[in-house]
């Protein structure tokens, strides 16, 4: 199996603008494009609970080869492209998800971030991600956030927000989600539809 790119993750409040269309973020993702180490399709959408709220997700090689744009002209272009997009909080990180992710393609993604009330839980919190995530054949997929390991991102793909829901009252996942809810804080969980982008 091919390695797993860095999956870039960004999670932002949105413009009226991108609300009312989101195709203008492709001109933002266009531009990213054109650096080396990106892969296409990039993922993006608005949160179904409340479109307030947008997410990005762009593979690269690596973590490395993404914020080398830092240090290229390209940077004030995209901060440029940006501004019609994001306003107000922009969170980003950088995950080397458990597995190749496909929930990105589904209808509805799940995305949780979770953090482990304590360092001594982190082994268990990857334990009971680590069978959730073969009990659903990879569907769901997580991976510390690179830029602070004690920050965890899991994604899961749904055929719908109420699929979810039932699944997750059925007793082997309640039972595993209540214990994984009580060694770790839930500071994200919330779904979105995604759409793939590959470029003009």
């Amino acid at each position: 199996m091919s390695s797993i790119p860095a999956t870039e993750v960004v999670i932002y409040s949105t413009t009226k603008e991108l609300r009312e269309d989101p195709s203008i973020v492709y001109h933002t993702l266009d531009l990213g494009f054109t650096a080396d180490g990106v892969h296409k399709p990039a993922y993006s959408g608005v949160q179904i609970e409340d479109p307030a709220t947008g997410y990005m997700f762009i593979n690269w090689d690596s973590r490395e080869k993404h914020m080398a744009i830092l240090e290229t002209p390209l940077l004030q272009s995209l901060q440029e492209a940006m501004k019609p997009i994001f306003e107000g909080s922009v969170k980003m990180n950088h995950i080397i998800f458990n597995d190749h992710t496909t929930a990105f393609q589904q209808p509805v993604t799940e995305v949780l971030l979770l953090t482990p009330k304590d360092p001594s839980h982190r082994a268990e919190v990857f334990d009971i991600l680590t069978k959730l995530s073969d009990s659903t054949k990879q569907m769901l997929v997580f991976g510390p956030a690179l830029e602070d390991e004690n920050e965890v991102v899991v994604v899961c793909g749904w055929p719908s927000v109420e699929a979810h829901w039932e699944t997750v009252a059925n007793p082997e996942p309640k039972a595993a989600l209540e214990r994984l809810y009580t060694i770790a804080d839930k500071i994200h969980h919330f779904h979105t539809s995604l759409t793939p982008y590959s470029g003009k």
